[in-house]
């Protein structure tokens, strides 16, 4: 996806249309559709031909080469690529492993990365008809991706969670389950210093995010940042450079209007003591 943004990108700044660089591969103009958007990868010959047209510098170049190489490489195998994990779910975690910084806002959920296991297997069991031993692989799968965040091979995921209080006070899970999540929050914002957890109190008042869980994800140059809006059913990818830019300022306008670090640790606090 990141490579595909990218090509899009720079076909768009050359004021080359798609016509132009079907013609140019002799290809079907589905292809260059299909290549800007990820559904296909460029073969080594077809991405230089593109960076010949577009005019792309040297460094420029050099970098979405050997990004495009990279993303060749066979991966490990892992449970997030078996055909029973949705497509969306698979590309979402891609996306959160290959990111440097993240940055999330949810009104009712704990993100994914923060989730602990009976909490996971509350929202799983939830009006769905999982069955046990699927209900396991999915919780599994939700605490491995954590590791995104202490992981030594290279920098942790610096996060950023901006969470509304009604989160806190869902209930997911029942009392017990409640405490526990809250108490790891608590423990996270206070070990990790790549991750700050704010709390977005009731009675923040309205903001263009209300009912939507947004996920602003940033790369390595060149790729460009990606950005996850789900509702419900429904997860879009956004990487369109003036709707990533609007959704950052009104993120940043978040982090501003809810409380700060320590005030939200105290916060997270004062919720746990009282589901005691």
């Amino acid at each position: 996806m990141q490579v595909a943004a990218t090509l899009r990108r720079m076909r768009e700044k050359a004021g080359v249309t798609r016509e132009e660089a079907a013609d140019l591969l002799g290809c079907s103009l589905s292809k260059i559709g299909d290549l800007e958007v990820g559904r296909s990868k460029p073969k080594p010959v077809e991405l230089e031909k593109l960076l010949d047209r577009y005019a792309i510098g040297e460094d420029e170049r050099a970098e979405l080469i050997e990004f495009a190489r990279t993303t060749r490489r066979r991966r490990p195998p892992s449970p997030y690529t078996t055909a029973v994990t949705p497509t969306n779910l698979r590309r979402a975690i891609d996306l959160e492993s290959q990111a440097t910084s993240s940055v999330f806002y949810s009104s009712e959920l704990i993100p994914g990365l923060l989730q602990v296991a009976p909490y996971i297997e509350a929202t799983l069991r939830w009006g769905r008809d999982n069955r046990p031993d699927e209900v396991a692989r999915f919780v599994d799968l939700r605490l491995e991706r954590a590791a995104v965040l202490t992981r030594n091979d290279r920098p942790p995921l610096r996060y950023w969670c901006i969470l509304g209080e009604a989160a806190l006070r869902t209930g997911i899970g029942g009392t017990e389950t409640m405490r526990q999540q809250v108490a790891h929050l608590i423990k996270t914002n206070e070990d990790l210093e790549n991750v700050v957890i704010q709390v977005l109190p009731f009675g923040a008042g309205p903001h263009p995010f209300l009912g939507i869980t947004v996920t602003w994800h940033r790369f390595p140059s060149p790729a460009p940042d990606i950005l996850i809006m789900d509702s419900h059913g429904r997860d879009v990818f956004q990487d369109r450079r003036a709707e990533v830019a609007r959704a950052a300022h009104h993120l940043d306008l978040l982090k501003a209007t809810a409380l700060g670090l320590k005030e939200s640790t105290a916060f997270l606090r004062r919720v746990h003591r009282e589901l005691k």
